[in-house]
């Protein structure tokens, strides 16, 4: 198998960490690196560790089964023989975490799951970046950046979020403008069916 530079590494694990698809613009505020297209070329030479889409005008990459797996094997492995800074710092670290997994028994999956408070405003800000702030985002638009997970929970943590101070989900009053697909991407809460979200200060 080809053998991963210790930037694709670090770049794997990052997505780990995340557990969902992440932009690059995120994941350079949350671990200060990118998924450029070298990393993800070498990554997927032999087989697909990065699945990456095309979301409006940027990508969104996240680890395939392939690349969870690859990463618990890396957890389980623990830390390469002749491993040097900064890498040897990094798998000490993983290796406890691999050790910590193995003593509670705890899925790998269970531990690293993404947290969907945080997928939500990170979803919001990629879609107000180029907008004026406190911008109101169509559900219709939201609801497809956040794969693969039920609507039932989502409609659950948007029922959670709307108690919180800088979050706002309300109807759009004019009627005639919402599409079939912004009628289905509504949200009912207390009798209501809310179509438009903004997060920030009110």
């Amino acid at each position: 198998m080809t053998e991963l530079t210790v930037r694709d590494q670090v770049s794997l694990f990052a997505l780990m960490v995340v557990a969902r698809p992440v932009t690059n613009r995120e994941l350079r505020e949350l671990a200060g690196l990118e998924i450029t297209a070298e990393v993800r070329t070498r990554s997927n030479l032999d087989v697909e560790l990065i699945a990456s889409k095309r979301r409006g005008a940027v990508n969104t990459h996240r680890l395939t089964p392939e690349g969870r797996s690859w990463c618990e094997s890396a957890l389980i492995a623990g830390r390469p023989d002749g491993a040097k800074f900064p890498a040897g710092a990094l798998y000490a670290v993983l290796d406890n975490v691999g050790q910590y997994l193995e003593r509670s028994e705890t899925k790998f999956d269970e531990f690293f799951r993404p947290d969907l408070e945080s997928w939500i405003r990170a979803v919001y800000v990629e879609l107000t970046v180029r907008r004026a702030p406190g911008s109101w985002v169509k559900l219709s638009a939201l609801r497809p950046w956040l794969e693969d997970l039920p609507r039932n929970v989502v409609d659950a943590e948007l029922d959670r979020l709307i108690d919180l101070p800088d979050v706002q989900l309300i109807s759009e009053l004019n009627r005639k403008t919402l599409s079939d697909e912004d009628r289905e991407a509504a949200v009912e809460i207390s009798g209501e069916e809310r179509h438009l979200l903004k997060i920030g200060a009110a």
